[in-house]
């Protein structure tokens, strides 16, 4: 009990609302304060009277970083929800009495796929199913008035929509998403870059082997990727068979990799709330208030159908055989495999007819 008093004695809302509004509010500010505050006080561990000679950057490495960032505190996000819907539901409930929601936590399973697919089949069970509004739902909500029930029960939808989200965005194969975040977790194995456009498009090129600006911004034309991008390196398996590296582009959108971020937030928010008005009834021990009930976006609605990345092989698998997976490019829901005309590539001067 002592253990779980300390846990549930922080505020992790406020630690991601304070992320994501430093990540915000530092979009656009170019210079970091070198004499006051923060800043004065790095310096001053320094031995400087002013860090300008070192922190040099431009308003595009700020741009990148914050891109780069946000994508990190979105996956962060979603680990931490799933991770705590785990404990709390599949794990503590087998620690009986002696219960200890922190360790359950501390000690869940090291690797995705498990802690995913546990906490997945718990949710999607009779007894989850069931039960997953009292992991969310506020002290009291049974007894609500006829009004007060419509809205939380939309915002029961909502919460689980995220919550599937988060375990989705943990284990797609797809595209890698959780192992573009290892390799920004360990040792920055990354380029963000922000001049990366890439653009389909069905019109052809002129007679003359130029290429009209119209074809690349009409109808016929669609932006794959017009943000900052991430790419990275991996090794995936597929078939029991490990293959050849991939690089994978991933479109980075900070407002929108925030905005996940923050109903993913909020939902664990009101589920680690829940979870310590438990823990603490019957006792005069100040915790977090329960958020405000998000009751939209979903998954669905915020992101539709919009692009999540690209991938292409670069190397022939370990074994020496055949690749099992192909490029494509992956949308929110679905893959689309292409075939790659690498030798037959060729060059164009766009001209604005």
């Amino acid at each position: 009990m002592d253990l779980d008093d300390n846990y549930f004695g922080s505020r992790p809302l406020g630690y991601f609302s304070s992320r994501i509004a430093s990540l915000i509010s530092s979009a656009g500010t170019l210079q970091a304060d070198t004499t006051e505050g923060m800043g004065g006080q790095v310096a001053a561990a320094l031995g400087l009277s002013g860090v300008p000679g070192i922190l040099i950057f431009t308003e595009s490495d700020r741009e990148l970083q914050i891109a780069t960032d946000s994508f990190a505190v979105r996956h962060h996000a979603a680990e931490s929800l799933v991770r705590l819907y785990h404990a709390l539901t599949v794990v503590a409930p087998k620690m009986g009495v002696e219960r200890c929601v922190w360790a359950a936590i501390a000690e869940g399973p090291n690797r995705t796929t498990v802690l995913v697919d546990e906490a997945k089949a718990q949710l999607l069970s009779t007894t989850g199913l069931e039960t997953f509004w009292k992991t969310v739902l506020p002290n009291g909500a049974e007894t609500a008035s006829a009004e007060q029930m419509e809205m939380m029960n939309k915002a029961l939808g909502v919460m689980a929509a995220w919550l599937q989200h988060a375990m989705y965005l943990l284990v797609r194969d797809d595209i890698d998403i959780n192992a573009a975040h290892n390799k920004v977790k360990h040792g920055l194995a990354v380029r963000s870059r922000d001049d990366n456009l890439l653009t389909f498009t069905t019109d052809p090129p002129n007679s003359d082997g130029t290429f009209s600006l119209s074809a690349l911004t009409g109808k016929n034309a669609v932006d794959i990727f017009s943000s900052p991008t991430l790419d990275y390196l991996a090794r995936p398996k597929s078939k029991g068979r490990k293959q050849g590296l991939e690089v994978t582009t991933l479109a980075l959108a900070p407002s929108v990799l925030l905005a996940e971020s923050w109903m993913m937030s909020v939902t664990y928010g009101a589920m680690f709330q829940v979870a310590a008005s438990r823990h603490f009834q019957g006792r005069d021990v100040p915790f977090m208030a329960y958020p405000s009930l998000p009751l939209a976006p979903t998954p669905e609605q915020l992101l539709g159908e919009s692009v999540v990345g690209m991938r292409h092989p670069v190397t022939s698998p370990p074994d020496g055989g055949a690749l099992d997976r192909t490029a494509g490019i992956a949308f929110q829901s679905t893959f689309m495999p292409l075939d790659i005309d690498f030798p037959g590539s060729t060059s164009r001067v766009v001209v604005d007819e």
